[in-house]
């Protein structure tokens, strides 16, 4: 029989006892037993504990006791017991009037009792449905074991989770998209109405999520947040985090739609989160064994080792490729180079890998959002990305364009903050030439580090001439003729600490307007024509000879990329 806020104002021990307020509530049952002295405890708090206060950490502050008398009800403890005459002459009038409103009972203790004396007489009458309990907890614990022999998946904790508690569950990974679901048919709140049930979606707004706590320690017990899909429409969600060895896989929500969590519920849903877990990480390994299988593909068609043709068919099928298509290799490094996953570990190394999780699902997003169908391959803390086009460059070029500009912004607000670099091969014909494509985006990276490049978005189209020179002549030679051409310019700069590069670039760059060129360097329009006037000098010709004239443009830029 279970032990209700009833049978403790009956209890013959302590004579005194009475019920101010939520009378309508005395048929609660208590299920434990709590002192609390300190109001930041509302997160670990259970549905069914009787909790008892002095009152001295809301004595002085009328909307923290009402604020504590809401936040009991909503998490659908049993009640509030106050001992009076300690630091409070009697219960506030403010409680009394928010606890009759809600029906939660708020108790009265007489002075002359102790608090771990009340806590000991109901511990006294709980134990006796200790029994019980065990019973139904094994019988809690051999449900969800059958769930987990029997191969389930989430989808299966899923359901046997909603007959165990008779609410609304909801299974994300540690990105918070949605994974699995199992809806109750009792529930006022109908998932599909009031949730966005698409796999791989995110599930909460971040006003929601970021509350949480990101460390396992703050997870005592399962968190209560209240959920507002609609204006005028709320209810109380209970999460646990799916972890094992530190690492948060994902997260069990219950949705409080149909029946506040008991003691027991809590039970069934710490005890589905281990299996969770377990189905995540054989998940996990069976994704890893299959990227690695991937990778070794990928390895070598990147670097241009399948030499049959055939072999690069048939395992292009497999992995979903169309060899006869054009593609195109972009490269997105979304953390520093000294960042690696191998030599991480612990709370940081999660930190990455939520990193590594969400760029992959940013970039998923940005393709579909762009009509792109694209094949992913992530190499420790950056991503290969092979685009598949069709026969119409132009139109397929501004969307490519379009989904690198999207990655770029909405990584840069994924913490850990750091630069993010998107690099865009040339196109290429057909699959098995791919390889061109990759070596000329990592080319691209090391260009746009040399030349300190302002966008994030490069395009390797854009800068032809390098790639011309960068695959076509030695790099002594380039040198050589960078000496040749602007030699004394450089010279003069480092020897005097002047800007007559700069000054030269931005001539052929404003296509020989002095005024803006000037303007693009915040100097006079005069000091310009000086600089100008100086560079002819050390040169020793007059600007008139077109030859000479590319001839400067093509040692500028091997002066940008090489230096």
């Amino acid at each position: 029989m279970e032990f209700t806020v009833a049978d403790f104002l009956a209890l013959s021990e302590i004579e005194g006892t009475r019920i101010v307020a939520g009378a309508q509530g005395v048929g609660r049952v208590i299920t434990r037993t709590n002192i609390m002295d300190n109001p930041d405890t509302f997160d670990w708090l259970m549905p069914g504990e009787f909790l008892l206060s002095t009152g001295y950490i809301f004595k002085e502050s009328p909307e923290i006791q009402r604020q504590i008398v809401r936040s009991l009800a909503e998490i659908n403890c049993s009640g509030l017991c106050i001992k009076v005459k300690r630091y409070l002459p009697e219960i506030p009038r403010c409680m009394i009037e928010e606890a009759d409103r809600l029906s939660f009972p708020l108790i009265e203790l007489p002075f002359g009792y102790s608090l771990s004396t009340t806590i000991a007489l109901i511990n006294r009458k709980l134990f006796h449905q200790s029994d019980r309990q065990m019973e139904q907890t094994l019988s809690i614990h051999q449900e969800i074991t059958r769930t987990a022999l029997g191969s389930g998946g989430l989808r299966g904790i899923a359901e046997t989770l909603v007959n165990l508690i008779g609410d609304p569950v909801l299974i994300t990974d540690s990105s918070w998209n949605l994974l699995s679901w199992q809806d109750c048919h009792e529930s006022p709140l109908p998932l599909s109405r009031y949730v966005n049930l698409v796999k791989k979606a995110r599930l909460f707004p971040g006003s929601f999520t970021d509350s949480l706590p990101d460390n396992l320690r703050h997870y005592k017990k399962p968190i209560s947040r209240i959920y507002e899909p609609e204006e005028d429409v709320s209810c109380t969600c209970r999460i646990l985090p799916i972890a094992a060895h530190d690492y948060i896989y994902g997260y069990l929500v219950v949705l409080e739609t149909v029946h506040p969590l008991t003691e027991l519920n809590c039970v069934a849903l710490e005890q589905a989160a281990v299996v969770a877990a377990l189905e995540r990480m054989r998940a996990k390994e069976v994704e890893q064994t299959k990227l690695r299988e991937r990778k070794d593909f990928f390895v070598d068609l990147l670097s241009g080792n399948i030499e049959s043709l055939n072999a690069v068919r048939s395992l292009a099928e497999l992995n979903g490729l169309n060899p006869e298509r054009p593609y195109r290799c972009l490269l997105i490094r979304y953390l520093e180079d000294e960042h690696r996953l191998s030599v991480e570990s612990g709370p940081r190394r999660n930190e990455l890998l939520r990193k590594s999780e969400r760029c992959l699902a940013i970039l998923a997003q940005a393709a579909e959002t762009q009509g792109l169908k694209i094949t992913m391959v992530p190499w420790d803390l950056r991503v290969s990305v092979l685009v598949e086009l069709g026969h119409k460059p132009e139109n397929e070029d501004a969307r490519v364009r379009a989904m690198a500009r999207q990655v770029v912004d909405l990584l840069q607000e994924v913490p850990p903050v750091s630069p993010v670099l998107v690099v865009a091969g040339k196109r290429v014909s057909s699959l098995p030439d791919i390889y061109q494509s990759f070596h000329s985006a990592r080319r691209g990276i090391g260009m746009a580090q040399a030349m300190g490049l302002s966008d994030t978005a490069v395009f390797m189209d854009d800068f032809a001439v390098y790639q011309l020179l960068s695959e076509n002549v030695g790099r002594d030679a380039l040198l050589q003729f960078c000496d040749n051409a602007i030699g004394p310019l450089i010279r003069f700069d480092q020897e005097n600490d002047s800007q007559l590069i700069p000054t030269l670039g931005k001539y052929f760059q404003h296509n020989g307007n002095i005024s803006d060129a000037a303007k693009a360097l915040y100097i006079h329009r005069n000091t310009y024509i000086y600089r100008m006037d100086k560079i002819k000098a050390l040169l020793n010709f007059d600007f008139h000879n077109p030859q000479k004239m590319l001839e400067l443009q093509l040692a500028l830029l091997i002066h940008q990329f090489m230096l």
